[in-house]
């Protein structure tokens, strides 16, 4: 059998609440702010421009395993598309031209063919003349 679970929110427990300090150089403190104000201003670009520098190396440094297996990938991958290239002819041919070289392949599909049947037939012969005799 189940139990039910009772989520009841515990009470936090009370912390006592620090003391503040108490400091006399608020106005020392407010002109500091203020001559450090134009300087953090005038360099806002420049901090930027580190900050976002710094973010690109960081990314850069995270994702170098991954460029580096990437690259490689690209690089089978164009070997192997130079490799079917290479074996193509690289002028394109006509119609005709296509067609005359179909039927000279077929011939010679055709003549072998012929030749097979002609063994064929002789060995056939050689076989009936053995069984006559």
């Amino acid at each position: 059998m189940r139990r039910r679970i009772n989520h009841r929110p515990k009470s936090p427990v009370p912390v006592p609440d620090p003391e503040p300090i108490v400091v006399e150089a608020e106005a020392v403190e407010s002109e500091v702010v203020k001559d450090m104000m134009p300087f953090v201003i005038s360099n806002e670009d420049e901090i930027i421009n580190y900050i976002k520098d710094k973010a690109t190396k960081e990314t850069l440094k995270s994702l170098a395993p991954l460029l580096e297996k990437l690259e490689e990938a690209v690089k089978q991958h164009q070997a192997y598309q130079q490799q079917p290239a290479a074996t193509a002819s690289p002028v394109p041919m006509s119609y005709e031209e296509q067609l005359k070289k179909l039927q000279e392949t077929s011939k010679v599909k055709i003549r072998e063919k012929e030749l097979k049947i002609t063994e064929r037939m002789n060995k056939l012969q050689m076989r009936f003349a053995n069984m006559r005799k």
